[in-house]
């Protein structure tokens, strides 16, 4: 059977209504959505802030419905970050909402990004102490998941303020023992992993070896391409695969041999918000057409 592909919507819902979101993916031929709950969350006038949000998150759902796109993963906040004197801030109510939404929409996986602190992280102990906070962090968030029935999917990151030195340990969830370490201390079966594909290249990460030593634990992928480290430019260019430098053959070789069974998804480029309906559409369902090329070979 044909697997099924999906996009983040992300850099679509910033300028455009829902609706036409919808209508533009599924005339694109995906088959599903990555729901961007953070971008409507990330301010005091967004949906999710609202006293009526269970109202709107009623209208999100009936759109899956009408457009036959279901939403099979979604993204949580991340403006939650460790603070700069370290004292400790459980999960806000947001994250709460967001589970219940993720609920009410029939979507289990929800993508977190590992808390951070945006300093040089120079030395094991410091790795240590935001390794512990994450691992509270978390934990705090286990019985709600638990509750919702959610999948808490942890994201790999990579040093996007380019603070780290020549020498230094890796930045923080940079790394697959990393992510494997995060995921075990929590210690609970409503976390796996979802692998960025983008960030893992940008970071020097041998991308097949990841996906092998997640294996089973990998729940959801971010098909993200591009040219690796390019300090001084921002490098996360969610370029479509296929446009960079991943060699994908070896990448979907290594997903098949684990057996993932999840969602192919993509996360379209920020700039592709500033395109017309029409050119838009082109680069969608060429970037659906790649996938499902490089897939198939």
């Amino acid at each position: 059977m044909q697997k099924q592909i999906s996009t983040a919507i992300a850099s679509l819902c910033r300028n455009q209504p829902l609706d036409s979101v919808f209508r533009l993916v599924k005339t694109a031929g995906f088959d599903s959505v990555d729901f961007p709950f953070s971008t409507f969350s990330n301010s005091p006038l967004s949906p999710l802030n609202q006293p009526d949000w269970k109202s709107w998150v009623r209208q999100l759902y009936d759109l899956t419905g009408q457009y036959g796109l279901p939403i099979t993963q979604a993204h949580a906040s991340w403006e939650q970050g460790i603070p700069a004197d370290w004292h400790y801030e459980a999960p806000h109510d947001l994250y709460y909402r967001t589970m219940e939404s993720c609920r009410a929409v029939g979507c289990r996986q929800l993508i977190f990004h590992p808390l951070r602190q945006l300093e040089r992280v120079d030395s094991l102990s410091m790795r240590q102490r935001i390794h512990a906070y994450n691992v509270r962090w978390f934990h705090d968030l286990i019985s709600a998941a638990e509750s919702y029935d959610i999948i808490i999917n942890l994201e790999n990151t990579f040093d996007s303020h380019h603070v780290q030195k020549p020498g230094d340990p890796p930045y923080p969830y940079t790394t697959a023992q990393d992510m494997i370490d995060l995921m075990r201390d929590i210690g609970s079966l409503h976390v796996q992993l979802c692998l960025d594909t983008g960030h893992a290249n940008i970071s020097a990460q041998d991308i097949p070896a990841m996906i092998r030593v997640f294996r089973r634990d990998l729940a959801t992928v971010h098909l993200n391409d591009n040219y690796g480290r390019i300090s001084p430019v921002y490098e996360d260019l969610h370029l479509f695969p296929g446009y960079g430098r991943i060699v994908w053959k070896d990448v979907f070789d290594a997903l098949r041999e684990v057996g993932f069974s999840g969602v192919m998804n993509i996360e379209p480029i920020g700039e592709l918000r500033t395109s017309s309906e029409q050119v838009r559409l082109i680069q969608l369902k060429a970037a659906a057409d790649t996938l499902r090329a490089l897939m198939n070979e």
